[in-house]
This record gives C-alpha cells, sequence and structure tokens, in this order.
C-alpha cells in the first residue's frame, strides 16, 4: 500500500445523502491510497501547464480504477476537478500535502496510551500531556480518512460527558432511521453501565468538583438538514461528479490526492 499509486479507493457519497448533487446525478470521490512522492510536485508551479499536465498523468491511473466499475465514465462525467499534494498544502495547509502521520511501523506514536504499551500503537489517543486538552483530527486515533477524523471529533466529545449521555444518545440516533438500529445498546447498556458509570468522564475532565453528583445534562440530538445541506453547482449524468479540496475555473478530467 505504501507504494505510490499501488492502491486507488472510490466512494459515491450520494447514494445515501441525496442532497450532496442535483436529482439524477452523483458524486464521486476517487483517490490513491498514500505513497504519493511529494519530490516531483514541489518543483512545479501551480497553475502551468507543467502543473496541470503533471496533474492529468497522474490522475490517469484513477480513472482506470472507476472505469472498472463504470466504463462509460469519462462520457457522462459533467465536472470533476483533481488535487495533488500542492493543493493539499496550499489550502489544507498539510505538510507536504499529507495526510495523518507516517510513524514507523513496528513502533508506538507518543501518548498512545495502555495500548501502546502492549501493541506498537501507530496512533497517539486523544488526551495530551495537559489535563483537560484534548486533540482530534486525522494525526489521532483512529487514523486518517474522513470517518476516521470525525470518529476521533466523536470520540473526544464522548470523553468528556457520561456514559449515560452516551446510552441516551445512541439511543436517540437509533430511532432516527431503520439503518441506524444497530447503534441501540439495549440490554447489554444495563450491564456495562454500572462497570463505566464511575469512571466517566475521567477525573481530569470532570472540571468543577461534584460534576459526578451533577453530570452534564443530556441534549437530544436534532438532525437539521436544513443547515447542513450541501450542494454543487454543477454534476454528473447519472453517474458521477468528482470533487476535491482544489478550485479551479473551469472543468478539469478527474479527481486525485
Amino acid at each position: 500500500m505504501q507504494d505510490s499509486q499501488n492502491l486507488c479507493s472510490f466512494f459515491i457519497p450520494s447514494i445515501l445523502d441525496k442532497s450532496l448533487c442535483p436529482e439524477g446525478k452523483h458524486v464521486i470521490h476517487v483517490y490513491s491510497s498514500g505513497g504519493e512522492p511529494y519530490e516531483p510536485w514541489e518543483k512545479l508551479k501551480p497553475g502551468s501547464e507543467e502543473y496541470e499536465a503533471y496533474k492529468e498523468e497522474r490522475a490517469e491511473v484513477l480513472w482506470q480504477a472507476v472505469e472498472r466499475c463504470i466504463p462509460d465514465i469519462r462520457d457522462r462525467v459533467e465536472f470533476s476537478i483533481i488535487g495533488s499534494p500542492l493543493a493539499h498544502e496550499a489550502f489544507l495547509r498539510r505538510d507536504r500535502g499529507t495526510y495523518g502521520m507516517a510513524w514507523a511501523a513496528g513502533t508506538s506514536a507518543p501518548h498512545a496510551g495502555l495500548l501502546g504499551g502492549v501493541l506498537p500503537f501507530p496512533f497517539p489517543n486523544l488526551k495530551t500531556p495537559v489535563d483537560g486538552l484534548l486533540r482530534c483530527g486525522d494525526s489521532c486515533f483512529p487514523g486518517i480518512g474522513t470517518p476516521s477524523a470525525a470518529a476521533s471529533g466523536v470520540i473526544a466529545a464522548n470523553t468528556m460527558t457520561t456514559v449515560d449521555n452516551h446510552i441516551e444518545m445512541l439511543k436517540e440516533v437509533s430511532d432516527l432511521d431503520p439503518l441506524y438500529k444497530f447503534l441501540d445498546p439495549g440490554f447489554a447498556a444495563n450491564i456495562y453501565k454500572p462497570f463505566v458509570g464511575p469512571i466517566t468522564p475521567s477525573k481530569e475532565l470532570r472540571g468543577q468538583q461534584g460534576m459526578r453528583a451533577n453530570p452534564t445534562k443530556h441534549v437530544p440530538y436534532v438532525a437539521n438538514r436544513a443547515e447542513s445541506e450541501v450542494r454543487i453547482d454543477t454534476a454528473v449524468e447519472s453517474s458521477t461528479a468528482v470533487q476535491s479540496e482544489e478550485p479551479v475555473s473551469e472543468p478539469e478530467p478527474a479527481l486525485s490526492e
């Protein structure tokens, strides 16, 4: 997986969230999973002919990967954009356009928690040497990628409240849609709570004395699609549009990281 362009992945988020694009269209995100060398990119100037040509060259393998599932993708795409390491560096403030960390295999990251003393765990946990200060993002557990980075934020938030709130939130979310029924803790919550309840939140996160007697009040979760809705101006005919971080004035033919 570490070799350049050795693995390509793509997903279609508009299958689950129809608000991402107009009716009859879809959004596809395609990327190579790590290993893209930075050195060839740092010699190029963004916006130059050489830069644009190199983006096209590096994105070709992504087109080929999608064509294995959607053979006529190039004919059907209406808008696409390529994101390079330089784009990630400029727009996302990522060192050398990287995602997460490149921790050496077989070693544990600093502050990897209890697991780091048993296994070579590559990501630090959410706690820091400063009491009450938590961190989240793709440089922490559970790692890189949008789902993992989002999960680290959820873990950080949950770390600051009681297990009772965790259970209530899971019950509420499980009632929102049949798709989420698996989140209902059910009877297992009654077994879990007596063991974990007394130690959540952890001591340094309890803040004022008496928090355990008056835990953070649970706030019911209410989804507000009107505020979270995202749309794109151009999409694809029945099967693809490609999105990335780098804005361009004209449509380009693919997406890469």
